[in-house]
């Protein structure tokens, strides 16, 4: 008996030991991946589309962000859910 509470007072010193604070790898700060943020702000898109000439033309993004909040509101409506909710796309 006095074996297995010096095995567990044991155990239990090592685990405290073992996971002080800062003992395991600390996390990046930020949110990032080869050098660049993982979900890059609107802004970031933009410059870098505009850079390597894949940015959409006006009317055809103004389609794509029609598109995309029509199926919103009818998923909301699906769902019963209000589609006050849903934002209006910002012309960039």
């Amino acid at each position: 008996m006095t074996r297995l509470v010096l095995c567990a007072t044991a155990a239990v010193l090592v685990a405290a030991f073992a996971f002080t604070p800062g003992s395991f790898a600390q996390p990046s700060t930020g949110n990032r991946a080869n050098g660049f943020n993982y979900q890059p702000t609107p802004g970031e898109v933009d410059s870098r589309e505009k850079a390597i000439g894949t940015r959409p033309s006006a009317s055809s993004q103004r389609a794509t962000d029609k598109t995309l909040e029509d199926i919103d509101r009818d998923l909301l409506r699906k769902e019963g859910l209000s589609t006050h909710s849903v934002p209006s796309a910002k012309p960039r």
